[in-house]
C-alpha cells in the first residue's frame, strides 16, 4: 500500500493559502487543507492512504484519530508531538508499506531517511494538490513554430534517436 504521511502543522504553516487562514482559526486552516487534499485524492490515486498528523489537540494518552472521508487525521496527545509520532508511525509501518512523508522538519526527514522511506519537500506536496486549475495540455500548432524552426528540432531529435 503507497501511504502518504504528512506533518501538518509543518504544511499549513509553509503554504500561503493554508497559513492565510489561521487569520480566521486554526481550525479554518486545518479544515481548509484537509479538504483540499480530500479534493486532490478524488482526483488522483497516487496514494492508497493519506494520513496528516498534527500536535496535540486534547489530553488524550496516545493519538487522537478522525477521519474525513479517505484522509486519516491523527492529533499526538500533549506529551508527545507530531515529529515523534510520525516517527512511532514510521517505526511500525515502513517495513509492511510504500511510505512518502512530506515535511521540511529536519528531524522528520532525517528520521524517514533512516527508515528507507521516500521524502516529499512541503512545496513539492503543495504542486501536488496545488487548488489552482492547471492549465489544458495544449498541443504545439504547426503554424506556431517557423519551418526553420520545426526543421532544426527535427534534426536535433533524429540525431538524438540516432536516425539520420
Amino acid at each position: 500500500m503507497k501511504c502518504l504521511i504528512i506533518d501538518g502543522y509543518n504544511a499549513i504553516s509553509k503554504i500561503k493559502a493554508f497559513d492565510a487562514k489561521k487569520d480566521i482559526s486554526l481550525e479554518a486552516s486545518r479544515l481548509s487543507f484537509i479538504g483540499a487534499l480530500s479534493d486532490f485524492r478524488r482526483r488522483n490515486s497516487l496514494f492508497d492512504k493519506i494520513i496528516i498528523v498534527f500536535d496535540g489537540k486534547s489530553e488524550n494518552l496516545g493519538l487522537a484519530r478522525e477521519t474525513h472521508g479517505n484522509i486519516e487525521i491523527l492529533f499526538s496527545h500533549k506529551d508527545k508531538d507530531a515529529d515523534k509520532a510520525i516517527v512511532d508511525i514510521l517505526r511500525v509501518s515502513s517495513g509492511k508499506n510504500r511510505i512518502t512523508v512530506s515535511s521540511d522538519d529536519n528531524f522528520i526527514k532525517n528520521h524517514t531517511r533512516v527508515f528507507g522511506c521516500e521524502i516529499m519537500s512541503i512545496k513539492e506536496l503543495e504542486d501536488l494538490i496545488s487548488l489552482k486549475k492547471r492549465p489544458a495540455k495544449s498541443k504545439i500548432i504547426k503554424e506556431d513554430l517557423e519551418n526553420n524552426k520545426m526543421d532544426d528540432i527535427t534534426n536535433e531529435l533524429r540525431k538524438y534517436w540516432g536516425v539520420g
